[in-house]
């Protein structure tokens, strides 16, 4: 089974290099062209759009992977069918009426203050269903234990076609290119990569779903998601309060530094996340079967692979700050003390594994809610009291605490949970021994 998770998370890990690769790519292109104050228009308006997308998808995106998984091993192909097909319509609805009022409210309070704002928020909110639709695509290949072909879509065809289109547009429109087309690029890379990913799902589903009539537990299905709604809520307030309060208070120059500098902190954790993608199924699976030291072995040696890989990229992100943002255009540099407090916080993140994914996966969704929300107002409360007197290094310093508070939170509860011990050190932790 361990070796199973690294299979899986060696594919993944080798996708998400290629990925971060074309991440970063299309940073130093954006902040290259559009400067400080277009990158960090783009980067608001697309802050807003991740953090929409929560209560567009009701949580049902966390729930499929779990869902999924399980139908799968007990042959429930009729509640799968039921679960897919009920999810799909409800997202496609509630996100679509989500797009539009944000519209609406946006032009209400943006139209007379900045019309290049108001533009982007717009043009991003037309993405809002395809990000929505695409988060249960694929929740539902990672449940059926297809992680690499969930992800290829969106972390390879999306980016290079958005690199290709955005060079084209470059060259046609020159200094006309603005966040506004960005956006309207993206989207269209979005959708191709949308309608190649669904075609992959297609091929995917197991043969007797298309023989049963789809079964429905609605009210439960809402009972669990609800809670995963609330944890992916207070996450993305975690990841993207910091850009949103800066563009409100600061502006978009601000924004588009910090984010920046956030965006080269994220390159710490990609190993976390491709772990993450690999180890959930294999979670669901030991704790439904018992195997609890199967699973202690498992989680271990995935936290430990994920600290070995992301020391060495935090510390020279730490160290050599000043030359990586220097890439991006000397306005930039002025990020160098954010990018090392938010590197220093993701250092913390990785070592402590994957806590969340634990407490999901098990069953204990609401514990994870509450740590997670915990952090999250904490991360609100320090970005307004940070924001307005140290400006981005405020909210780095805000982020990182959130960071570190819900870990710690979340890994003393995994282990009262379920008796897992989920950080680095393995049983040798502080609260208590197994």
């Amino acid at each position: 089974m361990k070796d199973h998770v690294v299979r899986g998370a060696s594919g993944t890990f080798g996708l998400r290099i290629a990925s971060a690769g074309l991440s970063f790519i299309i940073g130093l292109l954006l902040a290259r062209l559009l400067g400080t104050t277009g990158y960090g228009t783009y980067a608001y308006a697309m802050s807003w759009v991740g953090f929409l997308a929560v209560p567009g998808a009701l949580g049902l995106d966390r729930l499929l992977v779990r869902e999924v998984a399980i139908y799968k091993t007990k042959s429930e192909w009729g509640l799968m069918r039921g679960l897919l097909r009920w999810a799909n319509k409800v997202v496609l609805i509630v996100s679509s009426c989500l797009a539009l009022l944000a519209a609406v409210i946006s032009y209400i309070f943006v139209s007379h203050q900045d019309r290049l704002v108001l533009v982007s928020l717009l043009t991003a909110l037309i993405s809002l269903p395809l990000v929505t639709l695409t988060r249960l695509r694929q929740a539902v290949l990672k449940g059926l234990n297809r992680v690499i072909a969930g992800q290829v879509p969106e972390m390879l065809v999306q980016p290079i076609l958005f690199i290709c289109f955005t060079s084209t547009a470059y060259l046609l429109l020159g200094k006309g290119l603005t966040a506004p087309w960005t956006l309207g690029i993206n989207i269209a890379a979005m959708g191709i990569a949308f309608t190649i990913g669904t075609r992959v799902l297609l091929k995917t589903l197991p043969p007797p779903i298309n023989k049963t009539f789809p079964s429905y537990k609605i009210t439960e299905w809402m009972r669990s998601a609800f809670p995963l709604m609330l944890i992916t809520g207070m996450q993305i307030i975690n990841a993207r309060t910091d850009i949103i309060m800066l563009g409100v208070m600061r502006g978009p120059k601000e924004a588009g530094i910090y984010s920046v500098a956030n965006h080269g902190a994220e390159l710490i954790i990609f190993i976390l996340l491709a772990v993450n993608t690999a180890l959930a199924p294999t979670v669901v699976s030991l704790y439904i079967s018992g195997e609890t030291e199967k699973l202690q072995d498992v989680v271990t040696a995935s936290t430990r692979i994920i600290l070995l890989f992301s020391l060495p990229i935090g510390l020279a992100l730490i160290v050599f700050g000043h030359w990586f943002l220097l890439l991006f255009g000397e306005a930039f540099t002025h990020g160098r003390t954010t990018l090392a407090i938010l590197s220093a916080g993701q250092l913390f993140n990785a070592s402590m594994g994957s806590t969340g994914l634990l407490l999901v996966m098990t069953g204990h969704e609401r514990k994870a809610a509450i740590g997670v929300g915990i952090s999250a107002a904490l991360n609100i409360i320090l970005n307004a009291l940070l924001i307005p007197k140290w400006s981005i290094e405020g909210a780095s310093i805000a982020t990182a605490i959130s960071m570190i508070t819900w870990n710690i939170l979340l890994a003393i509860w995994v282990y009262k949970k379920i008796a897992i011990h989920s950080t680095v050190l393995g049983a040798f932790v502080p609260w208590g021994k197994r």
